[in-house]
C-alpha cells in the first residue's frame, strides 16, 4: 500500500476515534492532523520498536503545544492520536500463533509487540512529564 493511502487511513481513523469519544469539535481535525504526522514519522523510521517510540514522542509533544494554544487537555487530542499507531495487528498475530500451535511465531510477535508498547507508553510518560515540569508554576507563600 502507498505511503498517501496509509496516511490518509491514518487520518480517517485517528478522525473517526476522535469522534467516537466525542471530542470537542474544534480539536478533532487538530488530533487527527498529529495522527498523520506520527504515523508519517513511523513509516518513515521503518516501523520497528524504536519507530513507536520516537512518533509516540512527537504525538505527545504536539498534543502537549496544541493544548496549551487551545488551552485544552492534552489528553483529548491524545486519545485519537495516538489510536493509529496502536500495534493491533501484532497482538493480534501472537494470539492466532498461539491458537494454531506455533509458539516460536507467537513469543517472537508477542516479545516485538509488547516492546512497541513499552515504548509508547515510555514516551507518553517522557512527554507529559518534560511538560509539566516546565509549565508548572511555583505557588506563592501566604
Amino acid at each position: 500500500m502507498s505511503i498517501g493511502v496509509q496516511l490518509l487511513a491514518c487520518f480517517c481513523a485517528a478522525l473517526a476515534f476522535s469522534v467516537l469519544m466525542n471530542q470537542p469539535r474544534s480539536t478533532v481535525p487538530v488530533s487527527a492532523l498529529i495522527a498523520v504526522a506520527g504515523y508519517g514519522l513511523f513509516i518513515l523510521l521503518g516501523q520497528g520498536v524504536t519507530a513507536y517510540f520516537l512518533a509516540t514522542i512527537l504525538i505527545g509533544l504536539s498534543c502537549e503545544i496544541c493544548a496549551r494554544l487551545m488551552k485544552r487537555t492534552a489528553t483529548l487530542f491524545f486519545t485519537g492520536a495516538i489510536v493509529p499507531l496502536v500495534p493491533g495487528v501484532g497482538l493480534y498475530n501472537t494470539m492466532r500463533y498461539v491458537v494454531e500451535g506455533q509458539y516460536a511465531k507467537a513469543v517472537s510477535t508477542g516479545v516485538i509487540t509488547i516492546l512497541a508498547i513499552c515504548g509508547i507508553a515510555l514516551a507518553v510518560t517522557i512527554t507529559s512529564v518534560l511538560f509539566s515540569s516546565f509549565t508548572s508554576r511555583k505557588k506563592k507563600p501566604c
